[in-house]
């Protein structure tokens, strides 16, 4: 039963990722508000049997989905938008998908230890490289677009963001296991290249940060005193890079094929300021802002050379749709996941259990530009959801332990 489990998830995160789009997709479903009507019901088969696998550990289920309840909640104010929002039907659609989805995390952190979720995840994002390869070289057409590389994804972004991830889960993978670790390095290196051939500024620089945080991660066993003091000689090295940063900002951003405004990012993001003054406490409902009349004003606005379909800030998103009580609510869960997960970092040396803390900051990073908050039926949700309810029941777990040893130390509390 284990195997077909196992079989079932890794199937539904290598979907997910979105390998095999290039193949599907058209200009139209590629627009706000499209969807792709035989993916969607292959999600919901598979959201399905997991529900049903659900039942079987139901009492252990119900117990994480209160201790992390603000993702429930989330998912229940996502549908409860659905009574305001300037699209009902794309609301409740995409609402019943994004709970099928969190549900998938809560099912691969309640069964699955962060080693295995690590390497699930690394092999479904790593078969989607070498497939990525192969239609790049064999079938051009389709695999390289104008704009940069895209493999077998629907968007150069999608390559770049599911390269991202590759590449620092390859990376954990090396560092923390010897078997398989030349196989795990070739891997690293595949995603690391067709990450730089997406030209998808946003993962480039995020992966870029991430690596270079890993061979500081031993800072993170230092005694509190210590690590405070670590930190006050490292603020100002990293003021000194910012400021070199900010000084050099036109030459990095051409580099990186970017302009003063992040490709039109900045006058967008003033315009969808605009819009959430507008409704700024409950949003316009999940996901309906860009199909909507306010949304395409914006889109046309924006004078970019396509549909705008999302903010290009997963903050901005979630307030979009959600309202500022949304965004309040996905904060917390943010904050939350990264204490725990940095506590855990800090009491467990096994490389792996720097995975939901490598998750939680590249998920906070990465929404600054672009956006995988709440985004449905996708590999970077479910993720973040599994690192989610696993510390959640690790916190749950610790608690239950002091409470048995009141000498104990924990390694963190909830």
């Amino acid at each position: 039963m284990q195997k077909f489990e196992r079989i079932l998830v890794f199937i539904l995160l290598l979907l997910a990722t979105g390998a095999g789009q290039a193949f599907l997709a058209d200009p139209d479903a590629l627009s706000p508000g499209a969807g792709q009507p035989l993916t969607e019901a292959a999600f919901a088969l598979f959201y399905l049997a997991l529900i049903l696998l659900l039942v079987k550990y139901r009492s252990t289920s119900f117990r994480l989905l209160l201790s992390e309840r603000w993702l429930a909640v989330i998912c229940v104010w996502a549908l409860a938008s659905v009574a305001w929002s300037v699209g009902p039907g794309e609301s409740l659609r995409r609402a019943l998908a994004l709970i099928g989805t969190t549900l998938a995390g809560l099912y691969l952190g309640l069964r699955f230890e962060p080693k295995q979720q690590l390497k699930m995840i690394a092999y479904a994002i790593g078969l989607g490289a070498i497939a990525s390869l192969l239609v790049i070289l064999a079938i051009p057409s389709v695999g390289i677009t104008p704009d940069g590389m895209q493999g077998v994804y629907n968007l150069k972004n999608s390559l770049g963001r599911m390269m991202s991830l590759g590449v620092l889960s390859f990376a954990l993978l090396t560092l923390g296991q010897r078997r398989h670790r030349g196989m795990h390095a070739v891997m690293f290196l595949l995603c690391g290249t067709l990450l730089v051939l997406s030209r998808s500024a946003t993962a480039i620089v995020v992966t870029m940060l991430l690596l270079a945080l890993l061979p500081f991660r031993k800072l993170l066993y230092l005694r509190t005193r210590q690590l405070l003091a670590t930190t006050a000689i490292m603020i100002p090295l990293m003021a000194v890079i910012t400021i070199w940063a900010v000084e050099s900002s036109e030459e990095i951003l051409q580099y990186l094929g970017r302009n003063a405004t992040l490709s039109g990012r900045i006058p967008l993001w003033d315009l969808v300021l605009k819009s959430i003054a507008d409704r700024p406490i409950l949003g316009y409902g999940f996901t309906a802002f860009w199909n909507s009349w306010p949304g395409e004003r914006v889109s046309d606005a924006a004078n970019w050379d396509h549909a705008v379909p999302h903010a290009h800030n997963g903050f901005l998103e979630v307030w979009l749709g959600l309202g500022i009580v949304g965004l309040a609510i996905l904060l917390i869960s943010l904050a939350r996941n990264f204490v725990f997960a940095l506590r855990l970092a800090r009491s467990r040396r096994e490389m792996e259990f720097s995975w939901p803390l490598l998750l939680v900051i590249f998920t906070a990073l990465y929404n600054l530009t672009e956006n995988s908050f709440l985004v449905v039926n996708s590999t970077a949700w479910i993720a973040y959801c599994a690192a989610s309810y696993w510390l959640a029941a690790t916190a749950r777990e610790e608690v239950a332990a002091r409470q048995e040893q009141p000498d104990a130390e924990p390694a963190f509390s909830s």
